[in-house]
């Protein structure tokens, strides 16, 4: 006999993951949507500079096109940290729906609240530091060109420590919805068809995050000229805009219903 699950999700438990399901699947998907017309530069166009342009004047152009954009990486900022809250809070959830007395449960959890906070922490940390990178205004003295060289450096910088965040926060939502699949093999709360987009979401952000910080230096040792975001940016939109929000309606769905008795 399969053990008894969701004894523990309380209707006050259901409405909350309701709520946390839904509001982590518009989330995601806007985030999706606005990162996606950014890369289309709808909101704001890069600077198109010729190749014999000079460094200072170069990075000029860059950190006035970042000034100008400023307002929709705020926006992606605040909407990525609403989704990535939203699901690093639905750990306790899904654990009481599945079994909430498997060891596993514990770890699922902490897998979860960890993806949380660290994608969280992230997006403040990308907003504040590209705040003061990306202001254009300078001195107008001899060390002008240090300045805008060593600004350039920063904002760089800023960059690499949202990748790491974000690479960050996809293993650990990965090794939970790892624990979620296995956990859930057997109760009778959790569809079969769930727990494979579960293995299936959980593999494809643990692919991201090895290709996101693995690919650049390979491409570089490699000689290779391919744009980085064009290999992580199509498996990076499927999760966003597809399989998290599918994965996370579902689970609002099995809140929303009688769980079955063992």
């Amino acid at each position: 006999m399969a053990p008894a699950s969701g004894a523990e999700l309380t209707p006050a438990w259901r409405t909350w993951g309701r709520l946390l399901a839904t509001t982590g699947a518009i989330a995601f998907a806007v985030t999706a949507l606005i990162l996606l017309l950014d890369n289309l530069h709808v909101f704001v166009k890069p600077p198109d500079l010729p190749d014999a342009t000079r460094l200072p004047d170069r990075l000029i152009a860059i950190l006035e096109y970042e000034s100008q954009h400023f307002p929709i990486a705020l926006l992606n900022v605040l909407v990525a940290s609403v989704s990535f809250a939203a699901l690093g809070a639905l750990g306790p959830v899904v654990r009481r729906l599945l079994d909430g007395h498997d060891p596993r449960g514990s770890l699922a959890v902490g897998a979860f609240g960890l993806g949380g906070v660290i994608g969280v922490i992230g997006q403040v940390e990308y907003a504040g530091g590209l705040a003061v990178t990306s202001n254009a205004t300078y001195c107008q003295c001899e060390f002008a060109d240090p300045q805008v060289i060593a600004r350039g450096e920063v904002l760089d910088l800023v960059s690499s420590i949202q990748t790491w965040s974000i690479a960050g926060t996809l293993v650990a939502f990965a090794i939970g919805l790892l624990l979620v699949a296995a956990l859930g093999r057997g109760s009778l709360a959790a569809p079969a068809g769930w727990l494979r987009l579960s293995v299936a979401l959980g593999s494809l952000m643990l692919l991201v995050a090895v290709a996101t910080l693995g690919f650049p230096p390979l491409a570089d040792a490699l000689g290779w000229r391919v744009d980085p975001g064009i290999v992580t940016g199509v498996p990076s939109l499927v999760i966003l805009l597809v399989l998290v929000p599918w994965w996370a309606l579902w689970l609002r769905r099995l809140l929303g219903s009688e769980l079955p008795s063992g």
